[in-house]
């Protein structure tokens, strides 16, 4: 995370070059060229350098044109005529459509990353009514401003930059609002012989033309959110699935946004230690600023890794990560959800409870079963093997089950979903007699702590802790021990993990960031999924805390998210396979691999086992 200093430095230098363009520009009288006279002056010439190489030409017309829009430079209506007098009505059309967007785009982004902190922290009652306007209107009050011309464009895209709209939204939508006008503006240029004032082209008729055009949509919304409230027919959504107030389906979400925003206090120190506040603010000022019924604000929830770090260092307790976890349940069940960005962690999931890879396998007089999780024998099946026969060694009659918890559609907000496939797990297992399950997986113990309260939940490692550890590792390499951010509050747990490093001789520090103020690895909330950038933040923090030093962790998630920027390895492989666990490292298997050991580890214990009760998932 960079420091205050750095970001004024990298504002400051930025400024700097901005300056030094327009400088330029006009140290060079550029603008000489982007006169009316000019272009009808130089049209044929123009045109003749088209047709000899158009690709280079349209290149280099776009380059130009893109730091005008973004600078706000003068000349760009000149340049849109010019489009239309070079390149003719469709493809000027088609180029000053695309270049226009990104520079506006780019102008927006710079606004937002050089001032948005500031003008909102100055000025946020005089931009209420923008704000107020984006929070209620959203996509559409943008695109009513792009469709009237009387309003510069370059206000539209420093204000739009103040605001918390996104900037591909910014764009689609600035693209489609600016279109009816570039046209308009393109086909005059390629009749630009005809034109001799600008004042020509856009008459009070057409301007009130586009206006009304602008105001359409708006008028058209109002009319079915009238509609819909009238007849309370939900079918409309069908047609318009546009955000609506949070109804008797959502007051429990009412109620916790009434509830954070009334407690937090705005202090800060959540915002101190995640890159998420960072970008959005406090959860008090996230509630201020951004209207969470509503589809395009819903979605800021899944950028939080719901890793809780924020509610371990409130001094007022609170828990923003549940707030933000209802957020998603509500824009899942709302209909609003698109999942398609999630479709690899959700095929995962589907695929660890499917006939494929699923099996329960229950010995005679079993009451414990082991409940390894998906990535662990996915990655490490000797290890996970090993694992099971240690446990088998301690517990007669252990059974196995290898299913997936279905956390990843738990986070992702589909609670319906996620409860009648836990449920099936619960009534198979309680219906056969278990009362104990051990997990090796943070993620698991989690979801069966959290929803199987008539089950013993132990994680493995608090069993080998208490007797019976399996071997002596081998090396004396001082390690880090990362503990997993599902494990936050589970401090039996964290110490059963360090007494198995002690007892192995293994050498450790603690981080900054540990036990109850643990830091996420990047994997939780499947936040990599629709902000990458934001989830490696997380991986960098812990490479900058560990100083490269060998990372212990007990979650294989986080083994594989941190082994990309740390040496990262396993407990479990340090205890099982010491070997190379801390010298040369174990060889982990990544996807499509893991699915084959996954399947080779399954047929191993349906040949190893004889149970009396046994079953796939179907």
């Amino acid at each position: 995370m960079q420091r205050p200093k750095q970001q004024n430095l990298k504002k400051l230098i930025i400024v700097i070059f901005i300056i030094g363009l327009v400088i330029l520009f006009f140290t060079f009288d550029l603008k000489q060229y982007l006169t009316l006279g000019f272009i009808k002056e130089s049209q044929v010439r123009f045109q003749e350098l088209y047709s000899q190489s158009p690709l280079c030409v349209t290149v280099l017309f776009v380059a130009f044109y893109i730091p005008v829009i973004a600078l706000n430079l003068p000349g760009a209506v000149i340049l849109g005529l010019a489009a239309g007098a070079l390149f003719g009505t469709w493809t000027g059309t088609l180029v000053i459509s695309f270049a226009s967007s990104i520079g506006a785009t780019l102008a927006c982004l710079l606004s937002r990353y050089l001032l948005r902190d500031w003008v909102q922290k100055k000025f946020g009652e005089r931009l209420k009514k923008v704000n107020d306007g984006i929070r209620e209107e959203g996509a559409f009050y943008l695109f009513s401003m792009r469709l009237i011309p009387a309003i510069p464009f370059f206000i539209i895209n420093m204000a739009m930059g103040l605001t918390p709209m996104r900037l591909w939204t910014f764009y689609w939508v600035s693209q489609l609002g600016m279109l009816p006008g570039t046209a308009v503006f393109v086909n005059a240029g390629s009749q630009i012989s005809k034109i001799d004032s600008l004042s020509g082209i856009l008459s009070p008729g057409l301007i009130l033309s586009l206006a009304l055009l602008g105001i359409f949509p708006l008028i058209t919304k109002k009319i079915l959110n009238w509609y819909r409230k009238r007849l309370s027919c939900d079918t409309v959504d069908t047609y318009f699935p546009h955000p609506q107030p949070m109804e008797k389906s959502s007051r429990g979400l009412d109620t916790a946004l009434r509830h954070m925003q009334a407690s937090c206090t705005n202090c800060g120190a959540c915002k101190k230690q995640c890159a998420f506040l960072q970008e959005y603010g406090t959860p008090g000022e996230m509630i201020d600023s951004y209207d969470f019924s509503t589809p395009e604000f819903q979605k800021l929830a899944f950028e939080c890794s719901l890793c809780n770090l924020c509610q371990a260092i409130c001094p007022e307790k609170l828990g923003p990560g549940s707030l933000f976890m209802g957020i998603r349940r509500e824009a899942v069940d709302s209909g609003h959800m698109d999942f398609s960005r999630y479709k690899t962690i959700l095929g995962y999931e589907k695929k660890g409870s499917s006939p494929l890879f699923s099996y329960y396998a229950l010995p005679s007089g079993c009451d414990t079963v082991f409940f390894p999780g998906c990535t662990l024998p996915g990655t490490r099946p000797e290890t996970t093997w090993k694992l099971f026969e240690h446990l088998e060694k301690r517990i007669s009659h252990l059974g196995i089950v290898l299913d997936c918890c279905h956390k990843p559609s738990h986070d992702i907000g589909r609670q319906a979903y996620f409860e009648s496939m836990f449920r099936d797990i619960l009534h198979y297992l309680t219906g056969n007699g278990i009362k104990k399950v051990l997990v090796a997986c943070p993620n698991c113990h989690k979801m069966f702590t959290q929803y199987a309260s008539g089950l013993d939940i132990k994680t493995v490692y608090e069993v080998l802790d208490s007797g019976g550890l399996p071997v002596v590792a081998l090396g004396n390499r001082e390690v880090v021990v990362h503990d997993p951010c599902p494990m936050r509050d589970e401090t039996n747990v964290q110490t059963a993990v360090r007494n198995l490093l002690t007892a192995s001789g293994i050498p450790f520090e603690e981080m900054k960031h540990w036990g109850k103020k643990t830091l996420c690895c990047g994997e939780g909330g499947s936040v990599g999924f629709v902000r990458p950038e934001l989830a490696k933040k997380w991986g960098l923090l812990r490479q900058k805390e560990s100083e490269n030093r060998t990372l212990v962790t007990y979650c294989a998630g986080c083994a594989g998210f941190l082994s990309r920027v740390v040496p990262t390895v396993h407990i479990a492989d340090i205890l099982f396979l010491p070997e190379g666990a801390l010298s040369s490292g174990i060889k982990v298997a990544r996807a499509p691999f893991t699915y084959l050991n996954r399947l080779k580890l399954k047929q191993r214990f349906k040949k190893r086992l004889e149970p009396c009760k046994s079953r796939v998932k179907g």
